[in-house]
């Protein structure tokens, strides 16, 4: 019986994950759903009413619109550090598009929260970026730096509830993916920086506040 209650709990998460328009909600919706599936060793084949079933690896690919800072590398950092706190494993195809690798569980709540991190941090840096030039200040950079800020946020409150529940990726995936992977090359993410400490600073703290553990308690 409480296990069924847990379920149905994780059922409405989820459902609020996925339709909820606000999306700080729908990222904490996302959370809390894997936190209760994590404690209570629960998969999504439980959740979806069909036990006889094996966890299922899955790939789900999420394409992005080409053209401005969007397509900057900030969202393959990002990414990754959703997929590390997931259970996950990503790989690009091309610039165009990212693959989540994992169980379907895992990868239905990661791109979840991968794509709604996503959407924030740019909204966020495209927000800072006119406030510097409506200011009259330089905004050579300003993006980047808010955006490597804003992933070292997410990073570290993710962080904090994998380390809690010590969540690791399962054994299928590990074998799976260094089969996968054994022929793809590694793609080069790294962010230029011009240094601008305030909107570093900034960006953690935003990265963090949206996906910070409080949002799971709520």
């Amino acid at each position: 019986m409480e296990n069924k209650k847990v379920i149905d709990k994780i059922r409405k998460l989820m459902a609020l994950a996925e339709n909820n328009p606000e999306e700080n909600e729908a990222i904490a919706a996302a959370l809390k759903a894997q936190k209760l599936m994590a404690e209570h060793g629960i998969e999504l084949v439980d959740v979806k009413d069909a036990p006889d079933e094996s966890p299922e690896i899955i790939e789900a690919r999420y394409d992005f619109n080409s053209g401005g800072h969007n397509m900057s590398k900030w969202k393959w950092r990002l990414a990754g550090i959703v997929a590390q706190n997931f259970r996950c494993k990503i790989y690009a195809v091309g610039r165009e598009a990212i693959v989540f690798y994992g169980l379907e569980s895992d990868v239905t709540i990661a791109q979840e929260v991968f794509v709604s991190l996503y959407k924030i941090g740019n909204r966020l840096a495209n927000r800072l970026y006119y406030s510097y030039k409506k200011e009259g200040r330089s905004t050579r950079g300003v993006m980047n730096d808010y955006l490597i800020g804003f992933t070292d946020g997410v990073g570290s409150a993710l962080g904090k509830q994998c380390k809690a529940l010590m969540i690791v990726t399962p054994k299928e995936v590990e074998e799976g993916w260094e089969l996968m992977s054994a022929h793809m090359r590694t793609m080069r993410n790294t962010l230029s920086s011009r240094g601008d400490l305030e909107a570093r600073a900034k960006g953690r703290a935003d990265g963090a506040s949206y996906a910070s553990q409080k949002q799971l308690n709520a």
